[in-house]
């Protein structure tokens, strides 16, 4: 059995080294007395910071990686909020102008889900006719419509829907379908509740600190630290909501709206249960790392198997290691599955 080539972490180490470099230029740049006196100056460290990097990432990351191209919108973003924190407040108007920028497509998106709102609603209605999935139902509706998936925006609106929307929610199981929690004995409730704390108590202390030396970049800090808390309680919700299944013959692993796995049964090679968790390997993907506790049941697959992830992310992996509350009965379950009538 041969297993495909290692990801080479070389383009992402390059981009890593030339974002600190060119960092470290900006910031000598701007702490030159001529940096307020000649105008070219400001423009210049504005379009290395939101052209320039963005670019970079794309040429180094983004194809190396085969990433969705909106990521490099993500890179845009923390540039922008670096440019405040490091640019004078009399030197960003430049900066200004990447501030409207990153509205356009969050605008593009609003009004191109307005114009096909009913349609996506028919698609959505017509795919949770056959699946109580709603992250795939989602995923279906806008391959429907749009004739593509539009991965980080449905990502989004997942976060959005499990965060706040989600708590008279029933666990999206359909019939025929064997349930396995993951959340019930592994504490992970508790554990994810306790990091929540300290992180609010964290934005407290960070944002009181930063107000003092910089508005904008508190402003920012709390904004990212909100959606953070905003991504963890989406998470917190998402983990009993969408339990491991057994359909018929068919394996559908899920770790909240994070990671989705489903694959024949009988592709399942062998099942080990654990004691401890598995030293990483390039070709072994953890599930349970999510659920901040230990995995207790390793699946090494007969041939590679595609995973998908948030925002248009997919690993191809040999193994994958979970975690389940009753792993004796998901095993026996298992095994049944893979057995021919």
């Amino acid at each position: 059995m041969t297993h495909s080539s290692a990801v080479s972490f070389r383009p992402a180490l390059l981009f890593g080294g030339l974002l600190l470099l060119a960092l470290l230029i900006e910031y000598t740049i701007i702490r030159q007395p001529a940096f307020r006196l000649r105008p070219e100056l400001p423009a210049a460290v504005a379009l290395d910071l939101l052209v320039g990097i963005p670019l970079l990432f794309y040429a180094l990351v983004v194809r190396r990686y085969r990433l969705p191209a909106t990521t490099v919108g993500a890179v845009f973003s923390a540039m922008l909020a670096v440019g405040f924190w490091l640019v004078p407040a009399g030197q960003q108007q430049y900066l200004q102008w990447g501030r409207h920028l990153l509205v356009l497509p969050e605008g593009l998106a609003v009004v191109m889900m307005a114009v096909n709102i009913r349609r996506l609603l028919r698609a959505y209605t017509h795919a949770a006719q056959h699946s109580a999935d709603f992250l795939e139902n989602l995923h279906a509706a806008f391959t429907a419509v749009f004739r593509r998936a539009w991965a980080p925006l449905v990502s989004e609106l997942a976060m959005f829907r499990y965060a706040l929307l989600s708590w008279r929610a029933q666990p999206e199981v359909g019939p025929g379908q064997q349930a396995f929690s993951t959340s019930r004995e592994s504490g992970f409730r508790a554990l994810l509740l306790t990091v929540m704390g300290v992180s609010v108590v964290e934005m407290v202390v960070a944002h009181l600190l930063l107000s003092r030396w910089n508005a904008t970049a508190a402003l920012v800090a709390l904004l990212l630290s909100a959606y953070t808390l905003l991504f963890l309680l989406a998470h917190l919700r998402a983990v009993p909501l969408r339990p491991v299944l057994l359909d018929g013959r068919r394996l559908i692993v899920r770790t909240g709206f994070m990671w989705r796995l489903e694959v024949p049964a009988e592709a399942v090679l062998r099942l080990q249960l654990l004691s401890d968790t598995p030293a990483p390997r390039r070709h072994l993907l953890n599930l349970a790392k999510p659920l901040l506790t230990a995995p207790n049941v390793l699946l090494t697959f007969s041939q590679p198997v595609a995973v998908a992830g948030l925002y248009g992310l997919r690993r191809t992996v040999w193994q994958v290691a979970l975690y389940v509350d009753d792993r004796a009965a998901f095993a026996r379950q298992l095994q049944a599955a893979t057995r021919p009538d």
